[in-house]
């Protein structure tokens, strides 16, 4: 969704909403206020009046994409709390000022799209954050910072500014004391700055918006123009300046070269690493950093990363490209190492080297040594020696060469084994101070010294890599034997050979990829494969995180893979025995259960703050009740926000109507007054009458809803007849019951829509509607949302027909919770076609109980028409029940 100009620049970053932050825990309360503070300033600068049309349809579109967030965090948490996964000290930061932060972005805009209505949230806002954050001490980072900052000025707190690597290579330079290369971070503010020189953003969205993840064709295509349109443009001179002095500031007058790294926001995270998924450019003279890091900004559109992206459910704007530049390591030898990894019975550290660059070691060219280490004895307990037929060296002038050795190097290790214990020791001291396991790259000079390149939470799945090891099945026939359990289970389907770009084009869905180098550009078919068997790799590879984080077994080092099973075939890869089987074996392909998560003492800090957060106190009906001082969590705050939202928009359509706005009334048997805001994209190309018909919106989660509105089963006018002494009666509960806030009858509705969007806000009788949704081909994005208030009856009646709608809605799989006459209900994450069958429901439910309240005169009635509706009989109205 787009953003509004208030909170562009450092603020944008700062709330983006799927952060993988690691947050400061120092000075909490201080550090919350700096940010709110922060925040409000930049709405007093622009409050006070009631905005235009633009701003507040852009504050308005903020206030949803926050709630939407904001929810999806409160679900996280309540999964953590569940038991459904372990909790880790970062997530659990991470998620509890996501919540709090997406609750203050919704205050704030809200207050902008009303000049300020609301200013009582803030006080209360205050009070529930300062026990949040006094509970947790669990805070992002508040400062503004320009678009390079040294590495020696960066610390773990800044991962929204500078992303999650340079974040924590920061904090590792401070404990390491040396051990580090000196360098600096650019951060989001210099991204941006980049693509506005050229206008590159609105030129990206283009290409990128209605992409499908899973057509590999079309995301090398759009991979192809986007990173065209980078490579023409000019990184802007203020940029470009800002980016040479910082390099010449490391240099100190030296001829330095330099590695720029990606470190983009939510790289790196716990369960999403964006592993191998962007470039790192090597060997970089001084003068040619803006070069390299423009090329690294175009590495964010490769078409692994594409496809990565919007398979896992990340808006583009998300993901702003940092860069980590650090002055070059001449590495004699390099590797990737896992601080704590499961071996039998105990935790151990699994370290893997390569002779010379590290990219050997996680680009799937190269079998890596690999070394067990026991941390509690400091002593090696496992040496296997690797195969590597080539070694990647900086080349003499810029960039890397790769010098071919063939068995040269074969049986001959890596490092010594003191080597191995003085990078582990490197890697034990910064776990015990960032308190997390890590994933460190590491890399041994030609003196021998070793240094830290990268460090970050080591991935949610990494310890699952090794373990277990099953028994082979009896009578199967074994085509293929070893190799090294990258990612468990077992998958089977006809063997690809895949090598080159045509062959990844070709790639069918079900196949099994085989390949000599698990390369991480193979990762744009890991949605769509049963397995992978690679010759050469390693666990520690980038495209075997990627296998874990999807779940596709993969076998790596296997050495003879491609010679030995044959393109066409049917196989089983066994991960978990280390086997590839003839034909399909059944008695391996069933899923393993996976075990009950543990309570922790991350755990028990989320719940100790559960109470502030969670629990949803607000539910009185939407037109009802709601005032500041009733809010007790920020789940409260969020609903109260979110009612007000859609009251503040009903006010500006009515302003729009009356100031001669472009609005378009939606023509249908639906007895409602429909006006049409076209966002972008939701009618078709050429509509210029003030009427329009479905057959002109292109919104698919509107059309989706209508066709169940228009379903001509239903009756939306009521026929069943009532006595006027009922109605009088209704008539008077109704006008008792209501805040002087409610709508009254016959005023429009009014519909905001775009290709994938729709947010209606209707009123049929005497009952308010708000359906909110997204639907697209990102599942991850999808969501419908439905709230139903109101009626033309006393409560009791009103009470029942929520009943009704929560029964029907949850029997066809929505989230609901029901109070009163207030019912929510809410779908997630399912593919576009079931979205929108379920909009459909949505709209057959709105037809099928208007004026239903009437009617619902007993609890049987309400069993009576849901027995009616699940049957299809959707013009039922009780008739022969008079």
């Amino acid at each position: 969704m787009g953003g509004h100009p208030c909170l562009e620049g450092w603020a944008v970053s700062l709330l983006a909403c799927e952060s993988t932050a690691i947050l400061s825990c120092d000075g909490p309360e201080r550090v919350m206020s700096g940010i709110i503070e922060r925040l409000s300033q930049a709405v007093r600068r622009n409050s006070g009046s009631v905005p235009g049309l633009e701003a507040r349809i852009a504050s308005f579109r903020e206030v949803l994409h926050a709630n939407n967030q904001a929810l999806g965090a409160i679900a996280s948490i309540q999964e953590l709390l569940a038991g459904e996964r372990m909790a880790t000290a970062g997530e659990v930061r991470r998620l509890v000022a996501a919540v709090t932060v997406q609750t203050y972005r919704m205050i704030s805009n809200l207050n902008r799209m009303t000049g300020d209505r609301f200013k009582a949230l803030g006080p209360r806002f205050d009070e529930i954050k300062t026990k949040v954050t006094r509970r947790t001490e669990a805070t992002p980072f508040l400062g503004t910072v320009g678009p390079v900052i040294p590495l020696a000025e960066v610390t773990a707190a800044m991962t929204e500014v500078v992303g999650q690597k340079s974040a924590f290579l920061g904090e590792a330079r401070r404990i390491l004391h040396g051990s580090v290369p000196d360098g600096f971070a650019t951060s989001a503010a210099a991204y941006r700055e980049f693509l506005a020189g050229s206008d590159l953003e609105a030129q990206v969205g283009e290409v990128i918006t209605g992409l499908d993840a899973t057509d590999v064709a079309a995301c090398f295509s759009a991979s192809a123009r986007i990173s065209q349109l980078i490579e023409n443009a000019p990184v802007p001179p203020a940029l470009a300046a800002a980016l040479d002095g910082a390099a010449r500031a490391v240099a100190g007058g030296r001829e330095a070269r330099f590695a720029v790294r990606s470190s983009a926001l939510q790289e790196g995270g716990l369960e999403m690493s964006f592993a191998g998924q962007y470039r790192s450019m090597l060997n970089v003279r001084l003068g040619g950093v803006a070069d390299a890091f423009r090329q690294v900004v175009a590495s964010k559109y490769s078409p692994q990363a594409i496809t990565y992206r919007l398979g896992r459910g990340f808006d583009d704007a998300e993901v702003a490209m940092c860069c980590c530049v650090l002055e070059m390591v001449e590495a004699a030898a390099a590797g990737v190492l896992y601080s704590a990894c499961r071996s039998g019975d105990r935790t151990v550290t699994l370290l893997q080297a390569v002779h010379g660059l590290g990219i050997s070691a996680v680009d799937g060219s190269a079998e890596p040594d690999s070394f067990l280490l026991d941390r509690a004895s400091r002593r090696i307990v496992e040496h296997r020696l690797g195969r590597q037929s080539a070694v990647l060296r900086c080349a003499s002038g810029e960039g890397t060469e790769r010098e071919e050795v063939g068995e040269a190097l074969t049986g001959v290790g890596v490092i010594t084994e003191a080597a191995a214990l003085a990078v582990s020791e490197l890697a034990w001291r910064l776990e015990d101070a960032l308190g997390m396991p890590l994933d460190m790259e590491w890399a041994v000079d030609r003196e021998g010294r070793p240094w830290v390149l990268q460090v970050r939470p080591q991935p949610e799945h990494a310890e699952e890599a090794e373990q277990p090891v099953r028994p082979r099945v009896e009578g199967a026939r074994v085509l293929l034997d070893g190799g090294s359990r990258a990612s468990g289970g077992a998958g089977s389907g006809e063997v690809r050979r895949v090598e080159t770009d045509l062959d990844v084009l070709r790639f069918p869905a079900g196949g099994v990829i085989v390949t000599s180098e698990a390369n991480p550009r193979l990762a744009v078919l890991l949605p769509k494969a049963a397995a992978l068997v690679a010759d050469m790799g390693e666990v520690t590879g980038h495209l075997a995180t990627v296998a874990r984080e999807l779940r596709v077994p993969a076998l790596l080092a296997t050495r003879t893979a491609t010679a030995t099973l044959a393109t066409g075939a049917t196989v089983t890869v066994d991960a978990d025995a280390r086997v590839v089987y003839a034909g399909r074996v059944e008695a391996v392909l069933v899923p393993p259960a996976r075990p009950p998560a543990a309570r922790n003492p991350h755990l028990e800090r989320l719940a100790s703050v559960a109470d502030l957060i969670v629990p949803l106190t607000l539910r009185d009906r939407m037109a009802s009740g709601y005032s500041p001082r009733k809010c007790k969590t920020l789940h409260d705050m969020i609903r109260f926000c979110h009612q007000a939202t859609v009251e503040a928009m009903f006010d500006l359509g009515d302003r729009t109507l009356r100031r001669g706005g472009k609005l378009h009334r939606l023509v249908s048997d639906v007895p409602i007054d429909c006006r049409v805001f076209d966002l972008g994209g939701g009618l078709r190309d050429g509509v210029t009458s003030d009427d329009v018909t479905l057959a002109d919106v292109t919104s698919r989660p509107m059309r989706a809803l209508w066709l169940g509105m228009t379903d001509p089963r239903l009756r939306w006018r009521m026929t069943r007849p009532v006595s006027l002494q009922g109605f009088m009666s209704a008539l008077v509960n109704y006008n008792f019951d209501q805040d002087s806030r409610v709508r009254a009858m016959g005023e429009p509705s009014y519909a905001f829509i775009s290709g994938d969007y729709l947010n209606l806000n209707s009123r049929v009788g005497y009952h308010f509607s708000t359906v909110d949704s997204r639907v697209g081909d990102v599942v991850e994005s999808n969501y419908a949302s439905f709230r139903f208030v109101g009626g033309s009856t006393g409560v009791e009646q009103r009470s029942r027909r929520a009943m009704l709608i929560q029964r029907l809605l949850a029997a066809h799989g929505f989230e609901t919770d029901c109070k009163a006459d207030l019912v929510n209900a809410r779908l997630r994450h399912k593919p576009a076609a079931e979205m929108e069958a379920a909009l459909t429901l949505v709209g057959l439910v709105t037809g099928f109980v208007n004026h239903l309240d009437m009617a619902l005169t007993s609890d049987a009635l309400v069993r009576l028409h849901e027995e009616k509706f699940m049957a299809g009989e959707y013009s039922f109205k009780g008739e022969e029940h008079d």
